[in-house]
């Protein structure tokens, strides 16, 4: 660790292990301190028992000067090498040990001989309390010489596996980061489309409403007009009754048309109701989608209706790539079509030999890029383009995307020979 290590022999004997200090003199009823320990097993107790943030503070509080860019490593052997005697450094970094791991100094102390006290160190390992429960085996009266080399071992090799072990951790965490930066990128991208929809929903209802005022402002006035009749039948009746009559009938007249015209009106409403409960329960239905839809692929539950299902007129469509789990849906859904299906796996079993023959043999090519080689993929297009063969380059292997591609080479888009969809 802080120490020097001795060279290591070039035979594959395994060098013994460590020497063990001899025994302390003091009387076995006193705790050791720090700097009664042997200073190899400072590094690995001061490293292991108290974190580098915990040895700044101490070094500071004891008056250690400490340069600006100190790194933790500096700090480190600073404190190992105060912890060889006694001093202000290693007697607060002592106290610090003894406050931290008091609990387990506590548990430690109920061990009356060497063998109960390396039977806790084996209970702490194994619940993973290595920090507290080295520092009080390390300083019990009652860990031999032999006890203390076993927990310095320990402690040394399980170093070693964290840091093996750190890499790995490291290599999830970027990859649980890019899956986040994905997902978060998906449901963005999810909420986006929502909110367009819910924009010319909103638009809907506000027109909907201006309709609504307009109706409300005719029925205000077919109620006028009506008080307006009410109120010429009860004028005096002494006036011209020819007048009052062309009047009467004016107004009757006005009524019927106002009545009609609110008929209509009424009848437009209700059309307009109905057209946008209709909008409703499918924005509905399409937003349950969008919270049910997966973003990777789907799941093989899409569907092609029969109705305006494109005429391949017998032509041999290639595919190239693709799940092969999809391979029977594909092939159904050519045949349906009125063609044939030919198809190669992408490069994952067949060959390149066998590639070139169903180019040529293929009227037509679909290529779904997310199933198929690099090599197979780029010879399939400059093929395509170099003999004006249809193509269609698709991002997916799903059902959908197959069907939308045989759809393009029915009535191909205004775009060049390969195109993607």
């Amino acid at each position: 660790m802080c120490e020097s290590r001795p060279s290591i022999p070039s035979s594959n004997v395994i060098a013994p292990p460590l020497e063990a200090p001899p025994p302390s003199p003091r009387a076995p009823s006193r705790r050791r301190k720090l700097w009664d320990l042997a200073h190899k097993f400072h590094c690995p107790v001061i490293g292991t028992c108290l974190h580098v943030d915990e040895l700044r503070e101490i070094a500071r509080k004891s008056g250690v000067r400490q340069h600006a860019r100190a790194s933790d490593f500096d700090i480190h052997v600073r404190c190992v090498a105060a912890a060889e005697q006694r001093g202000p450094l290693s007697q607060a970094t002592h106290k610090a040990l003894e406050r931290k791991h008091a609990r387990m100094i506590k548990r430690f102390a109920r061990a009356k001989d060497s063998e109960q006290v390396a039977a806790l160190w084996d209970q702490a390992r194994a619940e993973g309390e290595i920090p507290g429960a080295f520092w009080a085996l390390m300083t019990h009266p009652h860990a031999d010489a032999m006890l203390c080399v076993r927990a310095y071992e320990d402690v040394h090799m399980l170093s070693h596996q964290i840091g093996a072990g750190l890499g790995a951790d490291l290599r999830a965490l970027r990859e649980t980061r890019a899956q986040l930066d994905r997902a978060q990128r998906d449901a963005a991208e999810r909420e986006r489309r929502l909110n367009r929809g819910l924009i010319e929903r909103e638009a809907r209802v506000e027109q909907l409403e201006q309709t609504v005022q307009q109706y409300q402002g005719l029925e205000r006035a077919l109620e006028r007009a009506e008080g307006e009749l009410a109120a010429l039948r009860d004028q005096d009746r002494s006036a011209s009754l020819d007048e009052e009559r062309r009047r009467a009938d004016q107004a009757s007249a006005r009524v019927a048309t106002l009545e009609a015209q609110l008929k209509r009106e009424r009848e437009h409403r209700a059309e307009l109701a109905e057209r946008l409960a209709q909008r409703e329960d499918a924005l509905r239905r399409l937003e349950q989608r969008f919270a049910q839809i997966e973003p990777e692929d789907c799941c093989g539950g899409c569907t092609v209706t029969d109705d305006s299902v494109p005429d391949l007129a017998g032509r041999r469509i290639l595919c190239v790539g693709g799940r092969g789990s999809l391979a029977s849906r594909y092939r159904n859904l050519v045949t349906r079509c009125n063609g044939e299906l030919l198809r190669h796996d992408g490069g994952l079993e067949d060959n390149r030999q066998r590639l070139e023959s169903l180019l040529a043999k293929a009227d037509a090519v679909i290529c779904p890029a997310d199933n198929c080689s690099h090599d197979a993929y780029l010879r399939t297009k400059r093929f395509c383009k170099r003999t004006a063969k249809p193509c269609v380059l698709l991002e997916r292997s799903s059902v959908d995307a197959f069907a939308r591609a045989i759809a393009d080479l029915v009535e191909p888009p205004p775009t060049t020979t390969c195109s993607a969809a």
